[in-house]
């Protein structure tokens, strides 16, 4: 399985994720990496379907007063990229087949997939991206980053480094370990709630939504909010991510565990192991993903 999710690129005098229009990328901010003077690169997700770009984009360029650059990429197998300054979004573009585009399919529900490209006006539109952001672009690292043949998220961070964003920091650490346990289950347990729900949606006579739904959706949505924002009371979080769990067992006549993840719950709080991250990750993903790190 390759990588799917949204990265995204601006400036903010705190951290991006805090800034309007970045949960309109996605919720689930994975990773945040500072790529100098207030640039700041996000590898987002958490959404449904995949986010429109150009909307999300307008929004949070509005927001900092700074040009965005956005790419959605499908399992490492292509990527859509869009480039705003201020209240403009330029056209949404299928990196590599540039001039081939992509049929309906690939765009986001309801709307039409990307059209064909001259290479020439990608790379005039992303060095004029540069400029008014400020930094100093690598012409010819621009058109071999949008023409190149390499896996789709290679390419992605191709792209910013030729716009002159050359210094890609580690992944910044996070508030408390949100991907592992009992955190992640809630994430798993809320996409599907989500999924549900927008079927719902489309059935008027669909059961209406578990409370322990519910539930999960608004805890998975707080976890993430929390995921920057120290200092966090994670006693609390993860006793309340073990009620969670505990409700969705009861409701499918599963056996109840919940003392057994209390009881897991206290062995990591007192090991320190929900924690705030280390500057060093010791997990498997955050390793994979400072291999990009360019410092």
């Amino acid at each position: 399985m390759g990588y799917t999710g949204t990265v995204v690129v601006g400036w903010s005098a705190g951290l991006l994720v805090h800034e309007d229009g970045m949960d309109s990328f996605g919720h689930q901010h994975r990773y945040v990496r500072q790529l100098g003077d207030g640039w700041q690169l996000v590898e987002t997700g958490g959404r449904i379907e995949a986010p429109e770009l150009r909307k999300p984009c307008r929004r949070l360029a509005t927001s900092t007063g700074r040009p965005v650059l956005a790419a959605q990429v499908f399992d490492s197998d292509w990527a859509l990229l869009c480039a705003a300054v201020g209240d403009r979004a330029g056209r949404v573009t299928r990196l590599h087949d540039v001039e081939e585009g992509c049929c309906d399919e690939h765009g986001p529900k309801g709307l039409p997939g990307p059209s064909g490209r001259a290479v020439e006006d990608v790379v005039g539109e992303l060095l004029e991206w540069s400029a008014t952001a400020g930094l100093r672009a690598d012409p010819a690292a621009v058109h071999a980053a949008v023409t190149g043949d390499q896996l789709a998220d290679d390419t992605v961070f191709a792209v910013v480094r030729a716009l002159g964003l050359t210094t890609i920091g580690r992944t910044s650490p996070r508030a408390f370990p949100v991907e592992g346990w009992p955190f992640s289950p809630i994430s798993t347990l809320a996409y599907f709630a989500r999924m549900r729900a927008a079927a719902q949606e489309m059935d008027d006579e669909a059961e209406p939504a578990a409370p322990w739904e519910v539930a999960a959706i608004a805890l998975d949505a707080e976890l993430w909010a929390a995921a920057y924002r120290p200092p966090v009371d994670v006693a609390s979080l993860a006793l309340r991510a073990v009620d969670v769990m505990a409700a969705r067992r009861l409701a499918r006549g599963e056996i109840d565990e919940r003392q057994d993840d209390l009881d897991l719950v206290d062995t990591l709080l007192a090991e320190g192991r929900l924690n705030p991250e280390p500057e060093i990750a010791d997990d498997h993903d955050r390793q994979w993903a400072d291999l990009r790190a360019a410092r």
